[in-house]
């Protein structure tokens, strides 16, 4: 990759981490034709607080086995912010008992009026209230530093399907700490906090976009979700979360 085509892809990640159109481009470089000065369309940008519900964002839960709901506690529902955040402000609050030393519980939304079949780069912003410290220890794994948030999109709605009596997602999320073809690690939920209080934790990828593409409606879905290697009760709250998407 020589200089120049090097910090053109510098340029293009500012722009997309700071919303900005990516036809300023153009002042940095030069065209071969005029199709590759032209303007792209503006990124788009959707911001969720859930102070006003679920805002369109479904959950729900993988990696261990059909008819255990209730054994492993899973559960999703929209709860004021725990002690000792400000209880006057809401977050979509997910739970589960991962006694299968692998659980996946997620949130997704999908995104439309966008262009069809169309190639996006997606910038997920997620700030999350977790009690775990990142050097806290557990069975199997850190409470804090081995349940690892992902985030990443598809033009399939993701879901949680039965499979040899097991539900396993329609999409490659990855592993754990690993990555898939459809989600990328943003990093672990664990705070910087030495005790056991409610703290806000951001992550985003912002210097690292993912890949997304459209269906031919102009439609994807967006997901995020904890991969867990710590055999305990994980609780989070998601107290707001940015999707940028650049095409």
């Amino acid at each position: 990759m020589s200089q120049v085509e090097n910090n053109v892809k510098k340029m293009k990640q500012f722009l997309i981490s700071s919303g900005l159109s990516i036809c300023l481009l153009a002042s940095f470089t030069s065209c071969e034709d005029e199709g590759e000065c032209a303007c792209l369309e503006p990124p788009t940008e959707h911001s969720y607080t859930f102070e006003s519900g679920r805002e369109g964002w479904k959950s729900g839960f993988a990696d261990y086995p059909v008819g255990e709901d209730a054994f492993y506690e899973v559960g999703s529902e929209v709860a004021d912010l725990p002690s000792p955040l400000d209880a006057n402000q809401q977050g979509l609050k997910i739970t589960g008992n991962n006694h299968s030393d692998d659980l996946f519980m997620f949130i997704t939304r999908q995104i439309t009026n966008l262009a069809p079949n169309a190639t996006y780069q997606l910038v997920v912003e997620v700030k999350v209230a977790s009690n775990a410290p990142q050097t806290s220890v557990g069975v199997g794994g850190s409470p804090g530093s081995s349940v690892y948030l992902k985030a990443g999109g598809t033009a399939e709605e993701p879901k949680a399907l039965e499979e040899a009596g097991v539900w396993q997602m329609n999409l490659d999320k990855g592993n754990q700490s690993q990555a898939g073809a459809d989600m990328q690690v943003l990093g672990t939920i664990g705070t910087d906090r030495e005790d056991f209080n409610y703290a806000l934790v951001s992550l985003d990828n912002r210097e690292e976009p993912f890949t997304v593409q459209t269906d031919e409606e102009g439609s994807l879905w967006v997901i995020i979700g904890t991969d867990s290697g710590f055999e305990g009760t994980t609780t989070l709250y998601y107290d707001q979360i940015t999707v940028r998407l650049l095409p």
